[in-house]
């Protein structure tokens, strides 16, 4: 059954065009590790437990299945086809499927929580690749070594504490066994 939401077609034209010019013209390219970072990141902030219907019985999820045509490495990257466009839509269709599992997947409601997570794409910066994974630093052979003695003498103190907690354990046992012995 339809709910009446869906058939106010001007209002829902109107919402859509809302949401169809949120987002910048221009938008970047958007890596695999980016389109997972956020998908994630959308899923937690909005596919919350609470924020669901009290029908649903089950968390949205934190991992997200990525799906090919978020990503977009060269082309046109501001279509709605590819890119950060596509993800966010995709991204509110499910969560707001997950949240109200009744309403038809396009709606007002739906359409006003597109926006929603744009706008909050928008105000995470996201777009200016904060999401991008940061460069490795190459180190010398020299700086590579020191990092190696660093992490050794951090395990042998690591492994001497707990030889130390070990043996205490130990005469402790011991003590209470020889008490045990003796009575």
């Amino acid at each position: 059954m339809r709910n009446k939401e869906s058939s106010d077609k001007s209002n829902l034209n109107a919402c859509y065009e809302k949401a169809n010019n949120t987002l910048p013209e221009k938008l970047p390219y958007i890596t695999y590790v980016e389109a997972e970072k956020a998908a994630r990141r959308i899923a937690i902030k909005f596919g919350k437990r609470k924020q669901a219907s009290p029908a649903v019985l089950w968390d949205f999820g934190k991992k997200p299945f990525i799906r090919k045509n978020w990503v977009c490495l060269s082309g046109n990257s501001s279509g709605l086809h590819r890119g950060w466009k596509r993800l966010i839509h995709d991204m509110a269709h499910r969560i707001f499927r997950y949240r109200n599992p009744g309403l038809p997947d396009h709606c007002k409601l739906q359409a006003n929580f597109e926006v929603e997570l744009q706008n909050y794409v928008l105000k995470t910066g996201w777009l200016n690749g904060s999401l991008k994974p940061k460069p490795k630093v190459k180190l010398s052979s020299d700086e590579k070594k020191q990092f190696k003695i660093k992490v050794l003498k951090r395990n042998i103190l690591r492994w001497e504490s707990k030889a130390k907690r070990a043996n205490t354990y130990l005469k402790k046992y011991k003590k209470k066994l020889k008490r045990l012995n003796n009575n």
